[in-house]
């Protein structure tokens, strides 16, 4: 089974991954997402595609060590047009299933036979197969957690950008100190 994620759409529903309307790095958002989506993957062995908006010109996409495939979309094609021509070009269309809560895709991808999951409920299946990788992990007992006492985003850490970051405010403070 494919698993298709409309990633803007499903990241812009997961307040958790930091997501406010004042100032924020869209970048820091999307490595969060794919964070999480890597553990995800630990449990689910299924093909998973990640499609955002473009960045420029031509069809860039990476793989992520945990094989996530991470599409940017044409600049010609938003990733909404993108992931109906994945769908539409598919061998197999009733094998994939597309992580949307955008409804328009949603209606698109149902008349090819695609299972659509909306992004709530997906983030919810991810925070439980996350959660029970984390509890058997640790399974000495000692640090045994519930499902949904806490937010995911506490336990992904923090990106390499976001580390980056942090790492240049504190160094840039301490060398003021020395200053001073």
């Amino acid at each position: 089974m494919d698993i298709i994620v409309d990633g803007y759409n499903v990241i812009f529903k997961i307040s958790e991954l930091g997501y406010t309307t004042e100032k924020c790095d869209i970048e820091v958002l999307r490595n969060r997402f794919l964070a999480m989506l890597e553990q995800y993957k630990v449990k689910r062995k299924h093909k998973l595609i990640v499609v955002f908006d473009g960045q420029g010109a031509g069809n860039s996409s990476e793989i992520r060590s945990a094989g996530i495939d991470v599409v940017f979309s044409r600049q010609d094609l938003d990733a909404d047009e993108e992931i109906k021509r994945m769908v539409s070009r598919s061998d197999n269309p009733r094998n994939i299933t597309v992580i949307t809560s955008d409804r328009d895709i949603e209606q698109y991808v149902k008349k090819y036979g695609c299972k659509v999951v909306d992004a709530m409920s997906f983030y919810i299946d991810i925070k439980k197969k996350v959660s029970h990788t984390q509890v058997a992990e640790q399974e000495d007992g000692r640090f045994k957690k519930e499902e949904d006492d806490e937010p995911i985003s506490k336990y992904l850490g923090p990106s390499k950008s976001e580390a980056q970051y942090w790492l240049n405010v504190f160094s840039n403070k301490s060398e003021k100190r020395a200053d001073d």
